[in-house]
């Protein structure tokens, strides 16, 4: 039997605010259908992200995979100076490589071009780094297999964080005609964490499910919720099982940071309508607690 072709991923994150960027990317990290590449930060304090995300690739020993600090400042905002509980989790020797200060948006272009497969690109967080880089050299839209993003609200007119942190970027994300699969707070919501799940994290009591488990105590004592909604995870399992959401095709348009979705056939922007919610809470299980 042929060994299953992975798919290339670049995973594009504001790790460090909320605490579904941590598991989405140790979800990543221990799916076989998906290939990590590189990380990059993106939004405010892209340093400590970067440390964050450095230390999650060491605890989970995938230090060979790449990281890049990505854009600090919105393209229409200003940056926003806060310090995440999450953050209380580094240490002094948390120190990221010298190669991670090439700029996100320059190191997605080359990692895009070197590539010899397209590549996926999971947008986790704004879509700062993505827009820049396709403004920066507009022929890697040819190397992206698909952005699958997390953000927007398609069936309301609710505004979205990641969208409305940089509408601008949205905008150009939206229009650049790269394939896309936007998955909105719609289905997200259907996504929230369970005392089971929480249980089966503390059962497998290995160190990075203590890890994530330390993550999300911090992010308790910051927001005060009892359980995360899984948002960033939700769009990382639709890269790596596509059939846990169905999908609809159409046009999405930003304005004012919240979009709005008219259908069409033909188009190359599909967002998520329904979730197979046992479904994903199953994988999900699988491969956090490894259960």
């Amino acid at each position: 039997m042929s060994a299953q072709r992975q798919t290339p991923l670049i995973f594009d994150t504001d790790i460090g605010d909320d605490i579904d960027d941590a598991l989405a990317l140790a979800f990543a990290l221990q799916s076989p259908e998906l290939d990590v590449r590189a990380v990059t930060t993106v939004a405010d304090d892209v340093e400590s992200r970067a440390r964050l995300a450095w230390k999650e690739l060491g605890v989970f020993n995938r230090r060979d995979i790449a990281l890049a600090i990505g854009a600090p400042e919105p393209l229409a905002d200003p940056m926003r100076v806060r310090h995440s509980a999450q953050f209380k989790i580094l240490t002094e020797a948390d120190v990221i490589p010298a190669a991670a200060r090439v700029p996100a948006a320059a190191f997605i272009v080359a990692a895009l071009k070197a590539s010899a497969q397209n590549v996926t690109v999971i947008a986790a967080g704004p879509l700062t780094n993505i827009a820049l880089a396709l403004k920066l050299d507009p022929s890697i839209k040819a190397k992206i297999e698909q952005i699958v993003l997390m953000g927007g609200a398609y069936a309301s007119a609710k505004p979205e964080y990641n969208i409305g942190r940089d509408r601008l970027a949205a905008r150009i994300v939206f229009d650049s005609g790269v394939p896309i699969t936007a998955v909105g707070l719609d289905v997200t919501g259907q996504c929230q964490m369970r005392q089971q799940d929480m249980n089966r994290l503390r059962a497998a009591g290995d160190p990075r499910t203590m890890f994530l488990l330390r993550l999300i105590s911090l992010w308790k004592s910051e927001t005060h919720q009892e359980f995360p909604i899984l948002h960033d995870v939700l769009a990382v399992a639709v890269a790596a099982r596509p059939d846990l959401i169905k999908t609809e095709s159409g046009r999405v348009t930003v304005e004012d940071g919240i979009t709005k979705f008219t259908e069409a056939g033909d188009a190359k922007t599909r967002i998520a309508k329904q979730v197979r919610a046992a479904e994903f809470f199953e994988l999900f299980d699988k491969r956090i607690a490894g259960q």
